[in-house]
């Protein structure tokens, strides 16, 4: 009798503590919902993006027309992210000389307060001038950024370009690679100016191409639009919420495309206007600015090209120079 009743205490005091952590362990599933995480990888995928509060993320950007179309607002194809020297001196991205050596310096940016870009890729390759064209690669370098604020924001990276054979006018792209980032929407920076001389109208073509697997229908959009200088830094106390909402409101609408219309007196006559592209198909668009009788000085004008479903296709900023300027 003795031996029967230690077996039992014996067994009793095994199963008690195992009984008691089971218990606890489906508690805890429970809580969280069976998430399976848990007690095991949860993604059957060689690499996991992170996703927890103490994982920062760093945030490249480069002024992006795409991007900033798509949010609503008017954009200059003058990119002031991407500059072409000579010599150390700037010259006009649309006064490039055919078989020449130029450099090309692209200004990166970093939206993060957390984390640094530590040498992301960034590709540079040029297009034939207009709108959708084939891409041809010229480099691929490497930069580092700083967070806000800090000594390495924004960081550059210079690349060196001969120019094709060929004369005529070229668009240059700069895309961020990053292996991570907060926003991948703001990566791709593009330079896509031509200069022309009014001594009435100024003429200016260049390509459309339906660079996707779908017949397009194209419409063309013109405004004025410029980067305007910054605004000084307030030195004031914290605004309110409903006076930080009117501010950014006010901040907003200065880039509208409503807000830069054609000058009065100009007109700009497209052609043809409304082309009509199947995939891969390429047409020569001719544009014409007229400024009015007697204008001296020099206009920037942005031509951008959507298709039926509102999709921007890309665009170009031309800037009429007067005689008397030039």
């Amino acid at each position: 009798m003795r031996g029967l009743v230690a077996i039992l205490q014996a067994l009793f005091s095994a199963w008690i503590p195992a009984l008691i952590e089971m218990a606890q362990r489906f508690c805890r599933r429970w809580r969280l919902g069976g998430d399976r995480r848990v007690d095991q990888k949860g993604s059957r995928a060689h690499c996991v993006p992170i996703d927890h509060p103490a994982f920062c993320r760093p945030d490249p950007l480069i002024y992006d027309q795409y991007y900033l179309i798509g949010l609503g607002l008017a954009v200059t194809w003058d990119n002031p992210d991407i500059e072409v020297l000579r010599g150390g001196v700037p010259v006009p991205a649309g006064k490039l000389q055919a078989d020449t050596d130029y450099e090309v310096r692209v200004r990166v940016w970093n939206a993060s307060m957390d984390a640094v870009v530590v040498k992301m890729p960034v590709h540079l390759s040029y297009l034939s001038f207009g709108m959708g064209t084939v891409s041809h690669p010229i480099d691929t370098r490497p930069v580092s950024v700083g967070v806000i604020g800090s000594a390495s924001q924004p960081g550059f990276v210079s690349f060196d370009w001969h120019t094709p054979q060929e004369a005529g006018h070229y668009c240059l792209q700069a895309l961020l690679d990053p292996a991570d980032d907060a926003n991948f929407a703001n990566n791709l920076g593009q330079k896509n100016t031509d200069v022309g001389l009014a001594q009435s109208p100024a003429t200016f073509q260049f390509e459309l191409r339906n660079a996707t697997r779908r017949p397009h229908r194209y419409r063309f959009t013109v405004d004025a639009y410029t980067i305007p200088p910054l605004s000084p830094c307030r030195d004031e106390r914290r605004p309110t919420e409903e006076a930080a909402k009117a501010e950014q409101k006010r901040r907003l609408s200065a880039h509208l495309p409503a807000a830069h219309p054609l000058p009065p007196g100009w007109t700009m006559a497209i052609s043809p206007d409304q082309p009509s592209l199947t995939p891969g198909e390429q047409v020569t668009i001719t544009a014409i600015a007229t400024p009015p009788a007697g204008w001296t000085g020099r206009q920037a004008l942005n031509l951008n090209a959507f298709d039926e479903g509102d999709h921007v296709s890309g665009g170009v900023t031309l800037t009429v120079i007067s005689s008397v300027e030039a």
